[in-house]
């Protein structure tokens, strides 16, 4: 007997040799789908057949007993319960059967259906149990192997992970040895966490050795951080320092550079990231460069004075010239005097013994009237007062040269503008009388600033030369009919005190503006000029006075300077 296909009924399989009983258990397993078997041999072949969910089989039977056909259903399939069927001379098989695995046991003549249905619902509440316990043992084994797995993915990241980090941590410790500039990472307590192997070498120590100890009894030898140590700083207000130190142990001129230096989180200050830069050639080289523009401004103000050089000479030629004339007229004039007086005292000396020769008073009158007494006594005053003012002249100009071509101090002095512009007017007049008009209107409230006074006088004689050149070049040499102006002013501007140098020559075409300051750029003809006059006054102005320079120009129609100096 086959269940039928459509049959969803669960199969329960009989084996039973008595045909009697094999009737009974079909009857009461109707709600089932109950299939029969007439002995333990046709069991076994149904078996394989149907796959049934339950078997009820007899112990006693020919051919193959019900002992052998459970222990081969135990195990050909474990989970399948078996339910054995006992007679009274069989209890103790069912017994064996039951510790071997059996599901359950019917003692036969079989009286009661419901022990029966009992039986075979307790065997399929087993194969449910089992059921679930395989699922649970399925889901859990399916559990624990995806987590196994998890597990194993995470561990195998978290290996390539630490690989990686250990692969960075080495490439960031080759990167921060091979940095050329010394590093170190200092602490809250001035204590180093790190150098690169750079500093390292030039201490004289090793890494471990450096690790730890204070900063300051390192880098200074002292018991206490210095006053102007950039790390103190940076503890108090948490910004960025760069300065230039001189640090003996660290190979001589050193440019610092410290950042700070947080957390992971970026939240907490932890100390600070020093880098120490040699600028021992930068050194070298600026103050080659400092020799170098000081000889250039030597060699500028050399310039300066062999040009200006007929222009003094011509300017105090002037006024010897006239001295020279009055004193040849104050020599005549005194052999005229003298005779006079000669010919007084003769007369002077008869009126004493108290007779005066008539000839004699003669001789008075005529000496008198030779000597032109009226006349001497009006152009005597006058050629010494002219003499005077001469005299005064010359001594102005070579006292404004000896100001102008003195060599300037090493330091900055306090000095009036106003006083260097003045002196720098007279040196340069024979530059511009001629072609020009120079009005000086300076602010006698002017404040006093901190300059190199020579290097100021030097831009000043640059700016007016150049006004003169633009003048000249406009009207020519000798003007016909007015002459240019040049007008200096001066007046204090918030910080700055302000300098404007103020022409109207020529004027600056707009696409030479933007290069006047340029070394060696010129506008003026081949043999005028070297182009180097503006670039040093720019220099000067901004390198060594921290100072503004700037032009403002109109082609044709002149040009304004614009020099600021910090008060």
């Amino acid at each position: 007997m086959v269940p039928e296909e459509n049959d969803s009924r669960p199969v329960v399989l009989i084996v039973e040799d008595d045909p009697t009983t094999r009737k009974l258990l079909l009857r009461f397993l109707s709600e089932f789908n109950p299939i029969a078997a007439v002995d333990g041999v046709d069991g076994w072949e149904k078996f394989h057949e149907i796959q049934p969910a339950v078997v009820i089989t007899d112990l006693r039977m020919p051919q193959m007993d019900g002992m052998t056909l459970f222990k081969n259903i135990r195990n050909e399939s474990p989970a399948t319960p078996v339910i054995i069927l006992s007679g009274r001379g069989t209890l103790t098989d069912a017994i064996e059967a039951i510790h071997l695995g059996a599901s359950d046991y019917l003692e036969k003549p079989i009286a009661n259906k419901e022990f029966v249905i009992h039986a075979v619902r307790k065997a399929f509440e087993k194969i449910r149990y089992n059921d679930l316990q395989e699922h649970y043992q399925q889901t859990l084994e399916q559990e624990v192997a995806d987590k196994t797995a998890q597990f194993r993915l995470e561990l195998k990241a978290r290996e390539e992970a630490e690989q990686k980090m250990k692969m960075a941590e080495r490439e960031w410790q080759r990167t921060f040895d091979a940095i050329p500039d010394l590093i170190a990472i200092i602490d809250k307590d001035y204590k180093f966490i790190r150098i690169n192997k750079a500093m390292a070498q030039v201490l004289g120590r090793s890494i471990d050795e450096i690790q730890g100890t204070l900063c300051y009894e390192v880098l200074h030898g002292a018991a206490k951080p210095p006053n102007s140590c950039p790390h103190h700083q940076l503890l108090q207000d948490g910004k960025k320092c760069v300065m230039e130190q001189f640090e003996k142990c660290l190979g001589g001129h050193v440019e610092v550079t410290v950042v700070p230096y947080h957390s992971e989180d970026g939240k907490t200050l932890l100390g600070s990231v020093h880098i120490f830069r040699d600028i021992n050639e930068r050194k070298t080289i600026e103050e080659e460069g400092k020799r170098m523009q000081t000889q250039l401004l030597h060699a500028q103000k050399l310039e300066s004075v062999g040009q200006l050089a007929a222009g003094i000479a011509h300017e105090i030629n002037t006024p010897v010239q006239f001295v020279s004339a009055n004193n040849e007229f104050l020599n005549e004039a005194f052999e005229e005097v003298s005779a006079l007086i000669t010919t007084f005292d003769a007369t002077f000396q008869q009126a004493l013994k108290g007779t005066v020769d008539p000839d004699q008073l003669t001789k008075t009158s005529e000496a008198l009237e030779d000597a032109d007494w009226e006349y001497l006594s009006a152009e005597i005053p006058t050629a010494i007062g002219q003499n005077m003012e001469g005299l005064k002249r010359v001594t102005s100009i070579v006292r404004a040269m000896k100001e102008f071509s003195h060599p300037g101090s090493k330091e900055k002095e306090r000095r009036n503008l106003n006083d260097i512009l003045n002196t720098t007017a007279t040196v340069a007049r024979n530059e511009w009388k001629y072609v020009s008009d120079l009005v000086l209107d300076l602010d006698p409230e002017l404040a006093p600033v901190d300059c190199f006074a020579d290097d100021m006088g030097q831009v000043f004689l640059n700016m007016i030369i150049n006004a003169a050149h633009a003048i000249e070049e406009k009207l020519g040499r000798t003007p016909v009919g007015d002459k240019g102006t040049i007008r200096v002013e001066t007046r204090n501007i918030e910080e700055y005190v302000e300098v404007r140098i103020i022409d109207n020559g020529s004027g600056i075409p707009v696409g030479k503006l933007q290069k006047i300051f340029e070394p060696f750029y010129t506008t003026k003809k081949v043999g005028h000029g070297t182009g180097q006059g503006l670039a040093i006054a720019w220099d000067i102005v901004h390198t060594k006075h921290a100072g503004v320079l700037e032009v403002e120009s109109r082609e044709g129609e002149g040009s304004t300077f614009i020099i600021k100096i910090p008060r």
